[in-house]
């Protein structure tokens, strides 16, 4: 199998996952849309060197939308599209790297310093 015939059905996958993230992460679970801007932040953070995230980031979040009373669906689906929007954005940076400004590294780094010390409250 060839790079590019392995290529190909991932980045469809990544095309196909992230029109799904924003549809389950709706007005009625807004625990998945924050678990969705926490990956893409996460990813981008990674990307732009601006910092690495915790092992325990993921937990940490899901904590505390637990304690601003998600429900547990809203937290396995919170989890579930974190999971899906990190793996589409780890893989479409391997297509497709996207280069980071000063500003941009910058803008991730403060971002991430919060997510660090376990402040969600920005997303």
């Amino acid at each position: 199998m060839t790079a590019l015939s392995v290529a190909r059905p991932f980045a469809l996958v990544c095309l196909v996952a992230l029109p799904l993230a924003s549809c389950v992460s709706g007005p009625a679970n807004p625990s998945a849309g924050r678990a969705s801007e926490l990956a893409s932040l996460v990813s981008r953070s990674v990307a732009c060197r601006a910092g690495a995230p915790r092992a325990s980031t993921l937990e940490r979040f899901i904590a505390s939308e637990k304690a601003r009373g998600a429900t547990p669906e809203q937290l396995a689906s919170a989890r579930s599209t974190y999971i899906t929007v990190s793996e589409a954005e780890t893989i479409n940076q391997g297509i497709a790297p996207e280069a980071c400004t000063p500003e941009e590294r910058a803008a991730v780094r403060e971002k991430m310093t919060r997510i660090r010390a376990g402040d969600f409250d920005g997303l």
